[in-house]
């Protein structure tokens, strides 16, 4: 079988798991095509709450930023507006190893990251998230992200502090390439709640006879609930949204030809 998929990643962090996929293809003798295609287009957002100055002269327990996005947009803000501030002396924590290598490249200092699983509920298990009674938090995201991670350390006893540094603008899909999808595609790689929801809310009704006969290649079981019962026929979970991880559970995939 010729496996055609759609990525449903931004470009620039598509690459290393697409070379691992067509590893992992050439080595089961399957022909493979991958298409990428973000749903999410990313812009640099001014918070009107806080002074980024304000923010980098506190001294901070721990922070968080919750993507590479976040970032790249925090240390983009930093060079531009604050130049002579230092970067926060905090225990600095990330959901995955992806994202932890970008912050530390920011702050220049170690990250942590859950070893196994890479998702909030794997991040709040951490020894250090559960004794932050008294203490203060940063926490770097995009403009009105999920609210877990901050309502837990506050129910701990945390103060938690917001510092939003982009936007999301969903991207609008044109006929033509949804006629070439459904013509093409036969497997969807799916890591991010967030672009799952713009990718179905983006596409006309008649599209869900397609993406039922498609199979999933989803980073968590969180986001396998949150496809409609109709497409959950042929659906894997990868351990994290890595890129190992996710090419594993594709091979696993097409080695027991769940297609």
């Amino acid at each position: 079988m010729n496996h055609n998929l759609l990525l449903l990643r931004p470009a620039d962090q598509s690459q290393a798991l697409v070379r691992l996929l067509h590893q992992r293809a050439d080595s089961a003798g399957t022909q493979l095509t991958c298409s990428i295609q973000s749903m999410v287009a990313i812009r640099g957002y001014d918070d009107p709450n806080y002074s980024l100055r304000g923010i980098l002269s506190q001294t901070w327990d721990g922070g968080l930023m919750v993507s590479v996005n976040a970032a790249e947009y925090f240390a983009k803000q930093a060079r531009e507006w604050a130049p002579e501030c230092q970067m926060p002396k905090a225990r600095w924590f990330a959901v995955g190893p992806t994202s932890a290598k970008a912050i530390a490249q920011v702050v220049q200092r170690p990250v942590t990251c859950p070893w196994r699983q890479h998702n909030s509920d794997a991040l709040l298990k951490l020894p250090e998230l559960n004794a932050v009674h008294g203490q203060k938090w940063l926490l770097v995201r995009g403009r009105g992200g999920r609210e877990l991670v901050a309502d837990t350390l506050r129910a701990r006893g945390a103060t938690v502090t917001y510092l939003e540094v982009y936007e999301r603008i969903p991207v609008t899909l044109s006929e033509q390439q949804f006629e070439q999808w459904q013509q093409q595609v036969n497997g969807i790689v799916v890591t991010s709640a967030e672009q799952l929801g713009y990718f179905l809310a983006a596409l006309p009704q008649r599209a869900l006879q397609w993406l039922s006969q498609c199979y999933w290649v989803l980073a968590s079981e969180r986001l396998a609930q949150l496809l409609p019962t109709a497409m959950r026929k042929h659906v894997v979970i990868a351990d994290s949204a890595t890129p190992f991880a996710v090419a594993d559970a594709w091979q696993s995939l097409i080695t027991n030809a769940i297609t």
